[in-house]
């Protein structure tokens, strides 16, 4: 069996991106969090946990926790929305260390996103991007764990919010399949 840990970017008093009525911090929390508990409730062969969400893993890490203390996992997966002062701003993409490339659960994530949202200009044709910048990405990429932070849209664009809310539920399954490499019925 694989352990897998999602993580929700930013809370802790941070909300994130903001726009069309949402902030990034309990959107991915309180929106697309359920439907993904309620999919990764279903697995048989692999478990997906969910990090604390009251707490901000950026801040936790940034303080000697977070990141540091995360143990026992295959992988992580941390999922944020973009914002942009430009409405026109769209799609979404995966993050990866850039000092490695992607493997088939980033690749298969990027696909989810690509098919209901939309991959982001300069992440095509694969929908995954490598960054050297990043603290948690860094930091699971030197403690050798697995880890991608998922951008899944633009929370300022409407079109991208309209596609997330309309297809969250398929969205989630095709998430947490993604993450694992199981096939859920449903």
């Amino acid at each position: 069996m694989s352990k897998h840990l999602v993580v929700f970017g930013h809370g802790q008093g941070d909300p994130g991106a903001m726009g069309n009525g949402y902030q990034e911090a309990t959107f991915t929390r309180n929106i697309l969090g359920q439907k993904l508990k309620a999919w990764a409730s279903k697995l048989k062969r692999n478990q997906i946990d969910f990090y604390n969400e009251s707490l901000d893993m950026f801040k936790q890490t940034k303080a000697g926790g977070g990141a540091y203390d995360v143990n026992g996992y295959d992988s992580v997966t941390e999922f944020h929305l973009d914002g942009s002062e430009n409405p026109n701003a769209e799609n979404g993409h995966v993050i990866i260390n850039a000092r490695f490339k992607a493997d088939s659960n980033d690749l298969a994530i990027a696909k989810v996103i690509e098919k209901y949202v939309g991959l982001w200009g300069s992440s095509k044709p694969t929908g995954v991007v490598g960054r050297s910048n990043l603290l948690n990405c860094n930091v699971f990429a030197n403690r050798g764990i697995s880890y991608r932070l998922v951008e899944l849209g633009f929370i300022t664009n409407k079109r991208d919010i309209d596609e997330l809310t309309k297809n969250l539920d398929a969205i989630a399954k095709g998430i947490v399949e993604a993450i694992t490499s199981e096939s859920l019925s449903g």
